[in-house]
């Protein structure tokens, strides 16, 4: 059988991998023989990697740092790292989920990567209709360099906001960025996509049953199948959306929910995704 995937000896890089959707990440490329170099806050203790690297993405110098000791030449990068908001403030949550792989991308990935290179973000469900938003969101989009990008968060004024209310905002910022970073970088060959996962068994789970009512409405409306999703169901998605088997696939925002979301779109269930969390971005926009 061919393999379609082709990952043999190819440097990727993957952010959230010492637990959940990261590590499922991670363990899938190990075994795929990919060179995974992982990158997260937390120790990360996985057989194969060819590097684990400590870093806090709401921290420039933690971020440079890790990329300091990573290869030259990266052929794939998972951004999976993110943060619930629950534990972080407002700011933060913007900063870790969207302005931390604003800042990635930008500074390193553009100038590591060449033609055949791949990206692939981890969103979430909660940031669907990103694309209604674009003007109220191009501030955010269009701020260039870390500090650039924590004076324009900062601006938003929203510092006093409890971090959940930054979740959303943040996750349709990411889509959005996905897109502008998908057409900019068709020229040289990169490919750039994202993984919109449904609610998933990992270790931000008891954050998110308690910002959205309980564990039972988490999988109630998880998917079609009426479970929570496992990492390993989002993690193939991402591996693919990154291998040579999508070679052809860029600027897709994946919804991976079992086919929920469709009782939006068919008008069978409100659109609750569709929500005011976006105040914060109609303020950048005044």
């Amino acid at each position: 059988m061919n393999n379609y995937l082709q990952y043999e000896g190819k440097t990727a890089v993957v952010t959230g991998a010492a637990s959940g959707i990261g590590r499922a990440t991670a363990q899938r490329l190990v075994e795929l023989g990919a060179e995974v170099h992982a990158i997260d806050h937390a120790p990360t203790e996985l057989p194969g990697l060819a590097s684990a690297t400590r870093a806090n993405l709401a921290i420039r110098d933690d971020i440079d740092r890790a990329f300091a000791v990573l290869p030259e030449h990266i052929d794939t990068f998972f951004g999976v790292a993110g943060v619930s908001g629950l534990q972080h403030d407002h700011n933060t949550t913007l900063l870790i989920n969207f302005g931390s792989y604003k800042y990635i991308s930008k500074t390193y990935l553009e100038t590591r990567m060449g033609d055949g290179g791949a990206i692939a973000y981890v969103s979430s469900v909660g940031g669907v209709n990103w694309e209604r938003y674009q003007e109220e969101l191009e501030g955010l989009i269009q701020a260039d360099g870390w500090d650039t990008i924590v004076r324009t968060i900062e601006g938003l004024g929203l510092q006093d906001q409890p971090g959940p209310a930054a979740y959303a905002l943040s996750k349709r910022l990411l889509n959005l960025f996905m897109a502008h970073s998908a057409t900019q970088l068709a020229g040289r060959g990169i490919r750039v996509n994202a993984v919109l996962p449904t609610n998933t068994e990992t270790g931000l789970t008891p954050d998110f049953a308690v910002m959205r009512g309980g564990r039972d409405l988490l999988e109630a409306n998880a998917g079609l199948n009426n479970r929570l999703a496992v990492p390993e169901e989002m993690a193939d998605p991402l591996v693919f959306l990154n291998s040579h088997a999508a070679r052809y696939v860029s600027g897709q925002p994946l919804v991976v929910d079992f086919g929920a979301r469709n009782l939006q779109l068919l008008g069978r269930k409100e659109d609750r995704l569709d929500c005011p969390l976006i105040a914060g971005a109609q303020t950048a926009r005044s």
